[in-house]
Order: structure tokens, then C-alpha cells, then sequence
């Protein structure tokens, strides 16, 4: 007998609820960081021939969409006091760049962890409720009368992967993102120091 998708969830119990929550909130954050990505897409090479120009005074208004051009747009008039000013104002305005990449990903990370054990715990809630029936029953117990224990639980089995699987993929590949940001910066404030600053050493944004 063929089930819907209402009959599947419904078969998994009460523990297919919290399991339902957290699958929306995996699946709006999924989406919401697909789009602030997709928003602030660079190149590094492309960028920083952009803030060289804008160092020199050639290049106009740095945009705001690429993170290392308003990372740089930021930095540059700090440029013009002593070192460790801008080495302050370049770390700070890199760890809230990071912060923004970041949101998010934590939830991600965490909806990937617990989803799975979720689904454990109705899949042991199947199993009671399975022994609970051949108890109840004796000798008269067959394999139908304990079938909706085994199917409760190996539906929240299911259904927990299902959840934690595209979180943790998502959370992994969004990290990689942010972990590339941060080489980035590091590397366009490398740059604006050995430009403004030539006999002084590498600064760091990421700390």
C-alpha cells in the first residue's frame, strides 16, 4: 500500500514535529545564506587592482557589494594616521565582515547534530512502543501487532537524517566560504600596509 507524504510524517509520531521545525529552520537559513553569498561574489585579483587604484587616488567609490572593496573602503581613510590605528579600525571592520558571513552557521551546525539524535529517540520510542504491544498481547502476538512500533521508529530515523544531512553539507560548504573570506582580508590588509605603511611589518584582521 502506497502513502502520501502526510501519511509518512504522521506514521513517525509526535517526534516528527520538532523534527518538522527544524527542517524549516534549516531550510531558511539554507536560503537566506545562498542569497547573501550570491551577493557579495568577488574575485581577489580583479579586487585588489580596484583598491590599488582607489589607494592612489585613481579609482573613485569602492563598492559596498564586494566584501574586500568595502573592507578596503573602510581601511583606506584610516590609512592616513599611525600604524596600530589602522591595524584597530582593519580588525574590527574585518571581524564584523566575518560576523555577517557567519550568521547562521552555527544553527546549521547544531540542527545537524541534534536532528540525527532526535530521530533516535523516536526510533527507541517505536521500539517501546513495539515491546509495550507484545506485552500486552502473550502468546497471541504477530509481526502486525507490533509493525506501527518498528515503522514509528524507523521513520524518525529517516526523517532525522533527512534534516541534518543538508544542514551539516550546507554548514560545511558556507564555513569553507568564510574561512576563503577571511585568507582575503588578510591579504587585501597585507596589502594596504606594505602601500601605506612600506617599513612596517604584515598585519593580521583575523586574529
Amino acid at each position: 500500500m502506497s502513502l502520501n507524504a502526510k501519511d509518512l510524517f504522521l506514521s513517525g509520531g509526535f517526534i516528527m514535529w520538532p523534527l518538522l521545525v527544524l527542517s524549516v529552520i534549516s531550510l531558511t537559513i539554507i536560503a537566506e545564506r545562498i542569497v547573501f553569498y550570491s551577493r557579495g561574489k568577488y574575485r581577489v585579483g580583479s579586487s585588489l587592482n580596484r583598491i590599488r587604484e582607489a589607494a592612489d587616488g585613481k579609482g573613485g567609490t569602492l563598492p559596498k557589494s564586494n566584501p574586500l572593496t568595502h573592507f578596503a573602503g573602510i581601511a583606506i581613510p584610516n590609512a592616513k594616521g599611525s600604524v596600530t590605528h589602522f591595524d584597530n579600525v582593519a580588525e574590527r571592520e574585518a571581524s564584523r565582515l566575518l560576523y555577517l558571513h557567519e550568521r547562521g552557521l552555527r544553527m546549521l551546525a547544531l540542527i545537524g547534530a541534534i536532528s540525527p539524535l532526535i530521530g533516535l529517540l523516536g526510533t527507541v520510542w517505536g521500539m517501546v512502543l513495539a515491546f509495550a504491544q507484545i506485552s500486552s498481547l502473550g502468546a497471541k502476538v504477530t509481526p502486525a501487532d507490533f509493525a506501527d512500533g518498528i515503522s514509528t521508529g524507523l521513520m524518525t530515523t529517516v526523517a532525522g537524517l533527512l534534516v541534518a544531512i543538508p544542514a551539516i553539507a550546507c554548514a560545511r560548504l558556507f564555513e569553507a566560504k568564510v574561512d576563503k573570506l577571511t585568507t582575503d582580508l588578510n591579504e587585501v590588509a597585507s596589502h594596504l600596509k606594505e602601500w601605506f605603511f612600506p617599513n612596517e611589518g604584515p598585519s593580521s584582521t583575523s586574529g
